[in-house]
């Protein structure tokens, strides 16, 4: 009867430490998105002084970024609060030894998702888009509103949001008719570099 209490209370214990250890991890990505936001914010209006275009290609790096290490900080968040649990230890020691064919498995299940991602990526590095650009991507035109980690949104001159697969984006020609409204930056980005 004794072990079976202390059983009890080890699990109800782990419960806890599970509970405190949500909370604080809750309360660091609230401080780390905060944080990056405001240091973020902070860049840009530095940089919209200097040149309002450097600014506007900065604006979309700094969303891509900040969702990026915000998810980073979630999934670290997730592993520490499971791993408290033996259960989701052993899973994740389970997974970890049969890493090779989960990866062929999770390659072609998520290809689709690891594809749109991929290109979330390339977009917020190489910015043939930017926020506020007006494009055509197939049939669909509007102004981009958001460029996500999977998608773009487009709002559309009829009023509804089109999600357009960040891998469409890439894949398929696209028209951005606010390329000639953006003053060309690139001498100016290669002066900034000179003494």
């Amino acid at each position: 009867m004794p072990a079976t209490n202390f059983a009890g209370m080890d699990s109800s214990s782990r419960a806890v430490h599970a509970l405190v250890a949500a909370v604080i991890w809750i309360v660091v990505i609230v401080v780390v998105r905060f944080v990056l936001e405001r240091a973020f914010a902070r860049y840009e209006r530095r940089l919209a002084e200097r040149d309002p275009a450097v600014a506007a290609r900065r604006r979309t790096t700094f969303a891509f970024l900040l969702r990026v290490l915000v998810a980073l900080t979630v999934l670290i968040g997730i592993w520490s609060v499971l791993s408290i649990f033996p259960a989701t230890r052993e899973v994740a020691n389970a997974f970890l030894a049969s890493s090779a064919v989960l990866a062929v498995i999770a390659g072609v299940a998520l290809s689709t998702p690891l594809g749109n991602l991929g290109s979330g990526v390339l977009l917020a590095f190489t910015q043939p888009v930017r926020l506020g650009d007006r494009i055509t991507v197939g049939e669909h035109t509007g102004v981009v509103d958001e460029i996500s980690l999977s998608y773009t949104t487009l709002v559309t001159d009829e009023g509804p949001h089109v999600f357009v697969p960040n891998q469409t984006m890439v894949s398929t020609m696209l028209v951005n008719r606010s390329v000639g409204s953006h003053p060309d930056t690139s001498a100016q980005d290669f002066r900034l570099g000179q003494p």
